[in-house]
């Protein structure tokens, strides 16, 4: 993914609500329209085009978000859930022999503890998170903010790794990456061998 300085990003917002076109838009930072429209989804549009394509996108969002409301996601379901998010963003076994998830998608990470804790009740206190941020961030906030949303206390967290950002990778509303540890190898070869069960099942 190609990301685009910041201020680029809201002076292309700030056009679009003065009604300028993607296209118009695009010619000016030399971009292509759909990466404007993408950054500028949520601005109403009068295009006969963007509005179906918005009620398109809110219907098939809204028929799924349903469908969703109607499972249990019980202990055995939430064990499985997991699993699969941990086989796609974990550190594997024997490269690590803790539980390791790491993400900068807040819902994702959010998501994947609320599973764990459903279906694993670990052991609250020995939660551990650490972040990876830019030297732009304010390390107190973004703290808090992790803090806040996992229901992890700050002080379980580690001293957070510090990069600096580049140029051109700078990416709006980015809380950093954050990296939920639990140290635990019996939990993680139950969450490999769930996976790897799952995957069997399906003769994959």
């Amino acid at each position: 993914m190609k990301f685009h300085q910041e201020d680029i990003v809201d002076k292309a917002r700030k056009l679009r609500k003065e009604g300028f076109s993607a296209t118009e838009i695009g010619k000016r930072f030399n971009l292509r329209n759909s990466t404007i429209l993408r950054w500028c989804y949520d601005i109403p549009s009068i295009n006969p085009n963007h509005i179906y394509l918005g009620k398109l996108r809110t219907r098939a969002k809204n028929k799924n978000f349903k469908l969703i409301e109607d499972i249990d996601i019980n202990k055995l379901v939430a064990r499985l859930l997991t699993s699969i998010i941990y086989w796609c963003e974990g550190s594997k076994y024997p490269s690590s022999n803790f539980i390791s998830f790491t993400n900068s998608d807040p819902e994702l990470v959010k998501t994947f503890l609320k599973l764990f804790r459903l279906g694993f009740q670990p052991i609250e206190d020995k939660l551990r998170v650490r972040l990876q941020l830019h030297s732009t961030h304010n390390e107190e906030e973004v703290n808090s903010y992790w803090s806040e949303l996992l229901k992890i206390p700050a002080s379980q967290f580690y001293k957070p790794t510090i990069t600096n950002p580049t140029k051109n990778m700078k990416r709006r509303g980015y809380m950093g990456t954050c990296d939920i540890r639990y140290n635990n190898v019996y939990l993680l070869h139950e969450i490999t061998g769930i996976y790897e069960g799952f995957s069997k099942k399906l003769n994959c």
